[in-house]
Order: C-alpha cells, then sequence, then structure tokens
C-alpha cells in the first residue's frame, strides 16, 4: 500500500493507492495549516478504507517546487512515516504532479505555481517519440519572462486564478490553453501512481535524501521551442504506457 502526501503550497493532498486503484483521496484548500491538518486527514484516509498505518510500505511525497514550509510538512511526515514501517520513500516534483495527467491530450503542457513577487514556478512538457516527458529545466522567471520563450500552443495547469489566466491570455493570445477548473487541481492520486512507477523502476533512496527541491534563478537565454541539441540533465520521462 502506498501513501502520497502533498503539501507544496496552500492545497494539500492525501490518498491511498493499491498499485491499481486510489483508494481514498482527499484534496483541500490548507492555506497554512498543513502541519496541523495533514495527520488528520491521513487518519481519515485510513479509517475509510478500514488500512492499518502498519500496512503502508511506500510512501511517496512532493517535493517542489512549493513553499518553504509547507514541502518540509508532507517530506518530514513521509520520513517519519517511513522510518517507522520499513518503508520504501520517493520523491516526486510538485510541477510532475501537475503536469501529469495531461499526457492524453498531446498539448505542450505548462504548470505554473506563485514563486513570489510576481514569479512563477513552471517547466514544459511535450511528447516526443511517443514519450511524455519534462523537456525544460524547472524555471522560476515573470509571466512575461516564461511566455517569451513560448512559440506555439501551450496548456497551462496548475493554481491559475482569474488575474493569471487574463495575463496569459494578454501575453499570448490564442496560444494560451487552459485545462478546465476541476483538472488543474494537484490531486495526490497522481502523486501516488507517478510514486508507484517510481519505485517500481528505480533503485530507492535513502530516507534521509528527500529533500526539498528549491528552484533558483535559471538563465532562461533562447527559445524552448527549439530542440535541445542534447536531452537536457533534468529531461525526465513521466512513466506513461505508450498508446498505440
Amino acid at each position: 500500500m502506498l501513501l502520497a502526501l502533498d503539501t507544496s503550497t496552500d492545497w494539500a493532498s492525501v490518498a491511498l493507492f493499491d498499485g491499481r486503484d486510489v483508494l481514498a483521496e482527499e484534496t483541500w484548500h490548507a492555506q497554512r495549516r498543513q502541519g496541523d491538518e495533514l495527520f488528520p486527514a491521513i487518519e481519515r484516509a485510513l479509517l475509510s478504507t478500514r488500512t492499518a498505518l502498519s500496512s503502508v510500505d511506500r510512501v511517496a511525497v512532493a517535493v517542489g517546487p512549493g513553499s518553504f514550509t509547507g514541502l518540509r510538512v508532507a517530506i518530514a511526515a513521509g520520513q517519519g512515516i517511513a522510518r517507522g514501517n520499513g518503508a520504501a520513500l520517493v520523491g516526486i516534483s510538485t510541477l510532475d504532479v501537475l503536469a501529469y495527467p495531461h499526457a492524453p491530450s498531446k498539448q505542450r503542457t505548462c504548470p505554473l505555481l506563485r514563486a513570489g513577487r510576481d514569479q512563477f514556478y513552471a517547466a514544459f512538457y511535450q511528447e516526443r517519440n511517443r514519450k511524455w516527458m519534462r523537456r525544460s529545466p524547472f524555471l522560476v522567471a515573470t509571466l512575461d519572462e516564461i511566455c517569451q520563450k513560448i512559440g506555439t500552443h501551450t496548456l497551462f495547469v496548475g493554481e491559475i486564478d482569474a488575474e493569471i489566466e487574463a495575463a496569459l491570455r494578454d501575453l499570448l493570445g490564442p496560444k494560451a490553453l487552459f485545462a478546465s477548473p476541476a483538472s488543474r487541481v494537484r490531486r495526490a492520486g497522481y502523486l501516488a501512481e507517478l510514486g508507484w512507477r517510481e519505485l517500481e523502476t528505480r533503485t530507492q533512496v535513502k530516507i534521509s535524501e528527500i529533500e526539498p527541491l528549491y528552484v533558483r534563478q535559471p538563465s532562461i537565454r533562447g527559445s524552448f521551442e527549439q530542440p535541445f541539441a542534447s536531452p537536457p540533465s533534468d529531461e525526465r520521462a513521466l512513466g506513461l504506457p505508450k498508446r498505440s
């Protein structure tokens, strides 16, 4: 049984996953109460599925980018549960979780999260050679800086309010596409699927090595529309099944 924990931002989410089905999931607007509300949410998920905490042998946590304090709540909880149960622990990028459910659209996808000071965390995801992957470094930049690098229709997902949506439409016109509000919500069920696949296919890291991902200001020269001369070091497949 895998327990997925995400407190990356003001929104938090918890899920239980058995490798095939999401058995329980709760997503809520925690604001800054993640530390108070996370464990009651875990308890509700366990009770609703009649699952003992001792049955959890895998834990997936969202590691960011996101809120400095928020990220540490889920990571610390995940580390504690993993140590207590002897469970495997995996960290998944919050932006990967946001992009993952939109792979079937085949649209170039850009998840956004607020980073403060009019800046946003972002990355670009796209299918090439039948693989849905992150195709850029993680970014922290203003909307204008991000949009300057966009030359084609792009689906925006994440925590996008009416003001951000209007700004993107002004900057990109018809090239700015938007997922429905419900499908933009960051859900721990998706984190659970990604975490399970990660643990199935990659070597497990030490529990102490799971740390928050804090993105620093990168150079964003050039256009992301141009093919990379070689795959960037953090280009990463999200493990989606191939489609015929």
